[in-house]
């Protein structure tokens, strides 16, 4: 199990390495300046290994790393199916580094050493992967090991909830001021993107994500009331927004367009699945010359803009879609003009009769 090897510096000293291999471990290894102290800690190491302390007790090595992913994805996966594709994705990554090791072989060290791989990894955007996504990785496997600990009974505790996280970097505070909004829409509609004037306006006019909206069918949009309907939102829930008059004839206009019978409010060539305008917008926005844009930046968009017109962090996140009022806080700053008047109110009636007295 363990081997002693004796190896000469450069300055002609001596030091012995101790290597203990188990099968389906991590290899442990420690260098000591005399065979002696080598010889002791080898003992020591095995004697623990045999009485479970080291590496867990011999029951306990019987699942691999691979079999329980492979367990969870069959398993748990299926009940959140909206997040199915991307969870999978991140699971398998974790797999093709852990997966011969026995479930109690992992140790914090060792996902430790993989966050810092991940954030030394380029992306196939050719650029380094940034701490939020980093941290996606970590969150995803962290879910994972709490069911293997309190569901499966498999470990005993969850190895990654003693390593930090890498710290993010503050949200994205960009987003469009009038003039920027005129010239992507002039923009979106010149372009050869059957879908992506639509949809732009759409996003702009109601706060909506990218994916609630390609994701929208023509039964979701009521055209009577001027609604539309969210559905499994990334909160898990249905959400319906007022369309705007601008919004609705564009849809009509849209609808008036359509040559292929399909589901989809914002349908693909054959009808079979949503636009994707992703080429396109990523063409506008680079003709544009707008830095730090995403289709994500036109949620901003709407959220600032409501919150410069003195909408309550309340209202906003009714018509976002948060559960939280955490989630738009950074807007609070944009939104004070709403209290103007209710402050001015209650500091009428507890001050202002005294005050003049």
């Amino acid at each position: 199990m363990a081997s002693i090897q004796k190896r000469q510096k450069a300055n002609g000293e001596y030091s012995y390495r101790v290597r203990i291999r188990v099968e389906g471990a991590p290899l442990v290894t420690e260098t000591y300046p005399t065979r002696k102290e080598a010889l002791a800690f080898a003992r020591r190491m095995e004697a623990e290994i045999r009485a479970g302390r080291y590496f867990g007790r011999e029951e306990d090595r019987e699942k691999t790393f691979a079999e329980f992913i492979d367990c969870y994805i069959e398993k748990e996966l299926p009940k959140n199916p909206k997040g199915y594709a991307k969870q999978k994705a991140l699971l398998t990554w974790w797999k093709s580094k852990l997966g011969c090791y026995f479930l109690c072989y992992i140790t914090p060290s060792m996902i430790a050493e993989l966050r810092d791989k991940l954030m030394s990894e380029t992306t196939y955007r050719k650029k380094l992967r940034i701490s939020s996504t980093t941290n996606r990785y970590l969150a995803s496997l962290s879910r994972a090991f709490n069911i293997c600990q309190k569901e499966m009974h498999w470990i005993k505790e969850n190895p990654v909830l003693k390593i930090s996280r890498p710290k993010e970097n503050s949200p994205r505070e960009r987003y469009l001021d009038k003039e920027e909004i005129a010239l992507l829409l002039e923009s979106c509609h010149k372009s050869k993107s059957p879908h992506l004037y639509s949809v732009v306006l759409f996003a702009i006019g109601t706060g909506a994500r990218r994916g609630e909206i390609l994701n929208l069918k023509t039964e979701d949009v009521n055209f009577f009331r001027a609604t539309a309907t969210f559905r499994s939102t990334k909160n898990g829930t249905n959400r319906t927004v007022h369309l705007s008059p601008v919004i609705m004839n564009c849809l009509k206009e849209e609808s008036s367009k359509r040559v292929v019978l399909s589901k989809y409010l914002f349908p693909s060539i054959d009808g079979k699945r949503p636009a994707d305008i992703r080429s396109a917008w990523d063409k506008v926005i680079k003709e544009l010359g707008f830095k730090n844009v995403c289709f994500h930046t036109l949620r901003h968009t709407t959220a600032s803009h409501l919150g410069q017109s003195g909408y309550s962090s309340l209202e906003i996140a009714q018509i976002l879609g948060h559960k939280t009022l955490m989630m738009v806080k950074r807007y609070s700053h944009l939104s004070t003009a709403s209290t103007v008047p209710i402050l001015d109110k209650i500091n009428d009636e507890l001050l202002g009769k005294v005050v003049n007295e």
